[in-house]
């Protein structure tokens, strides 16, 4: 018997991603310090369908992952992931986006007090004939005080909880964690899950001796990344939630810093 997945098709559409999406699934994450971390992930899988294929077999997507699930995440684990999803599947082209946090171990600057802080973390990846390319986006959560307000009042303040979105090419290692350092040197402060009233204000009187607009935020983060050696393309969000109006404030810059070729960029570390 011929499965309706063998049979030919006959519309002469070729589709450019067929698979599956929103798949919560458990990975493994590896982490600066050594060893790996787990998390809860959510994963899209898909490849391309010539014109005369019917359908995919959605069920080896699945059995693709569970197969190389204990490999922590990093590039070449994730190519190794879509080379075998285009030979189970019989595709010339694989891509996988894959969504899940990060916790970023945190000390209170006075008392010490350790938390965790949550970053959003997404891998975009693709394999063709044109080569590999991989994506590493995190999402930053940081505090910015505006100088504007502080020329207003002459000191004072108002400080707006942000977050900024780096996304990254790369040439080489880049982990989560060095990510996140360099956007939380670009905002007036960190944000601490975890603090005390002494603190409080130790992040307070920083945050005030560093005020930064969306614009200087994105464009701290960009300078930074374009003296990263690693770093081929970035793309930069930035978005304050803007305690005094009724809108955010945001900024964004893409940039290719240094020569990119097709199939070389390996995206760093996940």
């Amino acid at each position: 018997m011929t499965r309706i997945h063998d049979r030919s098709d006959t519309r002469e559409i070729a589709l450019d991603r067929v698979g599956i999406a929103g798949l919560r699934y458990p990975l493994r994450v590896p982490v600066r310090a050594g060893s790996d971390a787990r998390a809860d992930g959510v994963v899209g899988l898909w490849v391309g369908l010539d014109a005369d294929e019917r359908a995919a077999h959605m069920s080896r997507f699945v059995s693709t992952l569970e197969a190389n699930r204990e490999q922590p995440l990093g590039p070449e684990a994730v190519r190794r992931l879509l080379e075998a999803l285009r030979e189970n599947l019989g595709s010339r082209s694989a891509s996988t986006e894959i969504r899940h946090p990060y916790y970023i171990v945190k000390r209170a600057p006075t008392t010490g007090a350790e938390s965790r802080l949550a970053c959003d973390v997404t891998v975009e990846a693709s394999l063709n004939e044109g080569g590999f390319d991989h994506v590493l986006s995190v999402r930053v959560p940081v505090l910015s005080v505006c100088p504007c307000s502080m020329e207003t009042t002459g000191g004072d303040s108002h400080s707006q909880r942000g977050h900024v979105t780096v996304s990254v090419r790369t040439q080489g290692r880049v982990w989560i964690e060095d990510l996140v350092e360099l956007v939380e040197t670009s905002a007036s402060a960190p944000l601490y899950p975890l603090l005390s009233s002494d603190d409080e204000r130790t992040v307070i009187e920083a945050a005030h001796d560093r005020p930064v607009l969306v614009e200087d935020l994105a464009r701290n983060v960009a300078e930074r990344l374009d003296a990263d050696v690693r770093v081929l393309w970035y793309s930069v969000e930035a978005r304050n939630l803007d305690s005094v109006h009724a809108h955010d404030a945001y900024a964004s810059v893409t940039r290719t810093p240094r020569e990119l070729k097709a199939g070389e960029a390996d995206g760093g570390e996940t």
